[in-house]
């Protein structure tokens, strides 16, 4: 049961998404790049990204790590629903290409739904 309840807190489903992101989103882009300058600003957003996300998985809890994963995870799945609707890309690639958007459509959510269950808890 204890395990269960893991699964439902925001932290867990943060971490996640922070090794998820900074692997292909950062580590493997600049490995491919051979350290170029191409793309690093891109790079460096997702860079960004995986700081606050970390920042909120370790340095708050309760309410206040349901409602930062909520607001900062929301406007990304936005972007990535808009990008699948519209077929937008970035770099040259598609945003969201059906099936493979599907992944990063659950890795989003996951923080947003487990946010929302927990917004209004104490602990």
């Amino acid at each position: 049961m204890k395990k269960m309840k893991i699964l439902k807190t925001p932290k867990i489903w943060l971490i996640i998404l922070a090794l998820l992101h900074t692997g292909p989103g950062v580590i493997l882009p600049y490995i491919e790049m051979g350290g170029g300058t191409e793309h690093l600003a891109t790079i460096l957003i997702f860079l960004c990204f995986t700081v606050y996300i970390l920042y909120i998985a370790f340095m708050t809890k309760g309410q206040n790590q349901a409602r930062l994963s909520v607001m900062l995870c929301s406007p990304v799945l936005v972007f990535f629903i808009i990008g699948a609707v519209m077929k937008l890309e970035m770099m040259g690639l598609p945003v969201a290409p059906f099936p493979e958007a599907i992944f990063p459509f659950t890795v989003w959510s996951l923080p947003i739904l487990t946010g929302i269950l927990n917004c209004n808890s104490e602990a």
